[in-house]
């Protein structure tokens, strides 16, 4: 089975009202995706609740936060342990990401992704054996 690693970034627009484009192309990618090939993050879920509470220009209330949260924790979540932040540290290292990227290109490998949405990288990227794509532009440059 094909699985997919859903990044923070994405994960925002689903609640982003100010980029409807980027928004329905979220929401088209979760919906039409069996959830239990979708992947997160257990930081990119903390980095979504933050978000979306805190610095989207119209913030979700608490309470809608945290029923998003819930029903995004359903999905397959990737645990931040030692050895992860490990290989992430190695990866931001060779391949010139931020910590934050490598955390989740390492998240996805961990997950058994072979592609990650994402905002954060380049499209068509293929960063340990993961293709990088973006909801909104496709998986093509």
């Amino acid at each position: 089975m094909s699985r997919t690693f859903v990044d923070a970034s994405v994960l925002i627009r689903l609640f982003d009202d100010d980029a409807p484009e980027r928004q329905a192309a979220a929401r088209a990618l979760m919906g039409a995706t069996d959830g239990s090939a979708l992947v997160v993050s257990g930081p990119g879920l903390a980095e979504f609740h933050h978000v979306v509470t805190a610095l989207l220009t119209r913030p979700l209330q608490s309470i809608v936060a945290g029923r998003a949260l819930v029903e995004l924790a359903e999905l397959t979540v990737v645990p931040a342990d030692a050895s992860l932040v490990l290989a992430a540290g190695d990866t931001a290292s060779e391949y010139g990401l931020t910590t934050r990227d490598a955390l989740a290109v390492e998240a996805a490998v961990v997950g058994g992704c072979d592609r990650m949405v994402t905002e954060s990288l380049p499209v068509g990227t293929v960063i340990r054996g993961v293709r990088i794509e973006d909801s909104a532009v496709g998986s093509n440059p």
